[in-house]
């Protein structure tokens, strides 16, 4: 090969975003190795070799000023490069106990709730909440849907699983981050139509993306669900999600949940950088618990706050 080709085919890791998941999904499958072959002399000396090559090839990427993240794979490295800062999402607990008392004084609505906490009280029963966050918040957002419908006859909820935004690049300071995946659930709050367009293009069977927040108009949320087991290391992806999305709004709502505990957060960009608020967490107990009613209200009108606001002092932002 002459050496003129040869030399057109060198790239530096300037020249294009690495897609770090990919060095990840490897340092973990290694990690799986290197654990099943413990204790094997003949292994242990090449595997210990191997992983000393692997992090330094791990450490050389991450100093790389173009990365590929995708959303499961972001981490702490990823904010702190792009100087994201955290802040305090602070509920008042009284208000939020007076907006589901309020929201609930609709007969309809309590009807609902009644509805979703048997639901809820058949998959504690049945399914294995270790992996069933699913099937916990499928029940919450569907249910959501039809108090959204209830209280506005005229508008509805969209629920859009596996929701695919467009990648989006971030730029600091020479650093540049592309971020991209898919969420694990979209609500979008839209106006019935006459000729049920919006519907169709949010839920029907040629639905795409493409129109979520055109049709939205500002009125939704992201939810990340994860498997129960502690939330705090999925928040890099929750809030790398957000940004995402931020590209086109003044703010982000987001919850973090694993069926059991919930996250509230608000991202914001200000001053030229973001920063998520976050919330403590709020749990939702066994619907045999003596505090779950009261749990089950606040957290659906919560959601529901998150979906469309109308409370501008229910919670501070420090």
């Amino acid at each position: 090969m002459p050496e003129t080709e040869t030399l057109k085919r060198r790239r530096s890791l300037q020249d294009t975003p690495v897609d770090i998941s990919k060095i990840r999904r490897l340092t973990s499958s290694l990690d799986a190795l290197r654990e099943e072959l413990l204790g094997i002399d003949e292994t242990e000396e090449e595997m210990t070799e191997v992983m000393r090559h692997v992090n330094e090839l791990d450490r050389i990427l991450k100093e790389t000023k173009g990365v590929k993240v995708t959303f499961s794979n972001a981490s702490k490295v990823e904010l702190r490069n792009l100087n994201v800062k955290v802040g305090r999402l602070i509920f008042d607990a009284r208000k939020v106990a007076q907006l589901a008392e309020e929201g609930t004084r609709e007969y309809l609505v309590e009807e609902e709730l009644k509805d979703l906490r048997s639901r809820l009280q058949k998959i504690h029963q049945r399914v294995n909440m270790n992996v069933g966050t699913r099937m916990v918040l499928d029940a919450i957002l569907l249910s959501l849907g039809e108090i959204t419908s209830t209280l506005s006859p005229d508008r509805d909820l969209a629920i859009i699983p596996q929701m695919k935004p467009q990648d989006a690049l971030f730029t600091k300071e020479g650093y540049q981050m592309l971020f991209g995946g898919s969420i694990d659930y979209g609500a979008v709050e839209y106006e019935k139509d006459e000729n049920g367009d919006n519907h169709g293009r949010l839920v029907g069977p040629e639905s795409t993306g493409e129109f979520v927040f055109h049709v939205a108009a500002g009125h939704f949320f992201l939810l990340e669900a994860k498997a129960s087991g502690g939330l705090m290391p999925f928040i890099p992806e929750a809030v790398t999600q957000a940004m995402t999305i931020r590209q086109t709004r003044n703010a982000v709502r987001f919850c973090l949940s694993d069926g059991i505990r919930f996250i509230f957060f608000v991202l914001k960009q200000e001053n030229g950088a973001f920063t998520y608020y976050e919330s403590t967490v709020r749990e939702l107990g066994h619907p045999r618990d003596f505090a779950f009613d009261k749990q089950l209200r606040e957290i659906i009108h919560l959601l529901l706050e998150w979906l469309k606001p109308t409370q501008h002092d229910l919670y501070q932002l420090k």
